[in-house]
């Protein structure tokens, strides 16, 4: 298998783990002192392109001021993330395929 299709794989992992932390923060935004959380895509990333592990540091979300129950889940920048997220894995998804594509136009023979 090629670098680019390894790459958009692990892309679409990431992005697949973070759409999960997301929704639960968004599920927790009523929880009192709840820590939004995030990953640092571009350091998971950086982190896949050099072979580590396909563990995930998972951080606490910078968010600005907490609730005043604690809480700092914000829900407006919460689905601004799941927007930017889903953009990434959909994206992906169209250049793997058109990857996979030329793959099996090469194997025809082009025909």
């Amino acid at each position: 298998m090629d670098n680019s299709i390894k790459l958009l794989s692990k892309i679409m992992d990431i992005c697949s783990y973070r759409q999960k932390i997301l929704a639960s923060n968004i599920a927790n935004a009523d929880t009192p002192n709840y820590k939004a959380k995030d990953i640092n895509f571009q350091e998971e990333l950086k982190k896949a392109d050099e072979g580590s592990s396909s563990t995930y540091t998972v951080i606490e979300a910078p968010t600005t001021m907490p609730n005043r129950d604690g809480n700092t889940v914000n829900i407006e920048v919460e689905m601004t993330k799941l927007t930017e997220t889903l953009l990434m894995f959909n994206s992906s998804v169209q250049l793997l395929s058109k990857r996979i594509t030329m793959y099996k136009d090469a194997i025809k023979g082009g025909r």
